[in-house]
């Protein structure tokens, strides 16, 4: 099956959005694409591997936060510490709540190389993107007082300016709750997080609108990655409508609607559903995207200013028993399977290069299943029960259109290098063109 015909394919999924097409938005469509340092070596920048026809904004993952001269993470999972280092890439120790480049002449050059694509793409912007699921242990710190808030945006400002960037990405996982656990006796998250990521947004906006004046009457954009949780967008201990107070000092809101199930639950099932699967005995627990963009827009945020996530990437179980359909689907299993350099995540470019997808269907054993109820995909392999769920190139386009008929901003994906066949980002690019009534 070709790629074209796997795109032919998607027009039978969610009936909903092929006869109901809404008026032209009056903001041009974005298609978000997350690109990570750390894999540069192996995913080089380059128009080949970006495929930049096919996005309008590059957030560059990670940069970090500084804080007494050191920044990282020294949970179990948080990789460890090391020091500031400065545009020479020497040890500094800027003001506390600065932001700081983990490998200032690489992430440069690679900025520089990210910066040169816009020449043969003037629609593309790049963002630096800080935080992440590690690295968010000192937002809450910066966010806290006056003075980390300034140094946080001073070092903003001076980054995108330095690297001819457009704007800043915050990736806070996430405020009030915490994410990654917090090592003992340090603070990660605090219950006035919410009103003072408002305080932070707010005067980041002030400044970023300033130097623009300054520069010649640029926008600098400033976007958020925001989990998918109920608590984040309730006003939990914040004032009344935080969240639409947030999004006011924002260009949009990129949701992370993905991860609503992983190897962490002893059953499988989907990691990013569209719709709830009447037949999931877990759907009580587990959200889904629908449900995710309908509390975000009750909750006050316009839907021009909500881009929905799509994982380029899937979860593998193992052993997982066949059930009564054979098909493996919310089973129990026996822990996670072994995808990309032994993790649970199977990217969807490893998908393709290890032979379990050909042409779009199941091999080596492999069998694809197609959830209606949920619009998305999953493989199974009975002999082993070995039960992947990720997202094809029907599944997106499938998003597309409920990003359409929604009226949503966009779409952003993380992240480039698992798509280096640019199937699925050939999927999603229709976006970018602006759907006629």
């Amino acid at each position: 099956m070709t790629l074209h015909a796997m795109l032919a394919c998607c027009a039978c999924a969610l009936p909903l959005a092929a006869t109901a097409v809404p008026a032209a938005p009056i903001f041009a469509p974005e298609v978000v694409a997350y690109y990570p340092g750390w894999k540069s070596a192996d995913f080089p920048v380059n128009e080949h591997n970006i495929g930049a026809g096919n996005v309008s904004l590059i957030q560059y993952a990670f940069a970090d936060i500084c804080w007494d001269g050191e920044h990282g993470n020294r949970a179990p999972e948080g990789g460890g510490v090391g020091a500031c280092l400065d545009a020479d890439g020497q040890p500094s120790r800027p003001a506390n709540g600065s932001i700081v480049l983990a490998a200032p002449q690489v992430d440069a050059d690679n900025l520089r190389k990210l910066n040169a694509l816009k020449q043969s793409n003037p629609r593309l912007r790049v963002l630096l993107s800080v935080g992440g699921w590690i690295w968010s242990n000192r937002f809450s710190d910066v966010a806290a007082t006056p003075a980390a808030r300034q140094a946080f945006i001073a070092s903003a400002l001076e980054l995108v300016r330095r690297h001819g960037l457009d704007g800043i990405d915050i990736d806070w996982e996430h405020p009030a709750t915490g994410g990654i656990a917090c090592i003992e006796g340090r603070v990660c998250h605090r219950s006035d997080d919410k009103e003072n990521y408002v305080r932070l947004a707010s005067e980041l906006r002030s400044a970023f609108e300033q130097a623009g004046k300054h520069d010649g009457g640029r926008h600098y954009l400033i976007t958020i990655a925001a989990g998918a949780h109920a608590s984040l967008s309730d006003d939990g201990d914040a004032a009344s409508g935080w969240m639409a107070r947030l999004a006011a000092q924002l260009d949009w809101i990129n949701l992370m609607t993905y991860d609503y199930r992983g190897v962490w639950d002893a059953e499988n099932g989907q990691l990013a559903p569209l719709y709830a699967d009447p037949a999931d005995p877990q759907r009580a627990k587990h959200p889904y995207a629908d449900a995710t963009v309908t509390r975000f827009l009750r909750a006050g945020v316009p839907a021009a200013k909500l881009v929905l996530g799509v994982p380029f990437y899937g979860y593998g179980w193992k052993q997982c028993a066949a059930g009564p359909r054979g098909d493996g689907l919310y089973q129990p299993c026996q822990g996670a399977a072994s995808g990309n350099d032994g993790t649970p995540t199977f990217t969807y470019r490893h998908l393709i290069e290890q032979g379990y997808l050909v042409d779009g269907q199941g091999a080596r054993g492999f069998r694809r299943y197609w959830n209606a109820a949920s619009q998305v995909p999953y493989l199974y392999n009975r002999d082993s029960g070995v039960f992947i769920s990720y997202e094809d190139a029907q599944s997106v386009a499938g998003k597309v259109r409920y990003i359409r008929h929604k009226g949503l901003r966009g779409g952003m994906f993380w992240e480039l290098s698992g798509d280096a066949q640019q199937v699925l980002g050939t999927a999603l690019a229709p976006i970018l063109k602006v759907a006629q009534p």
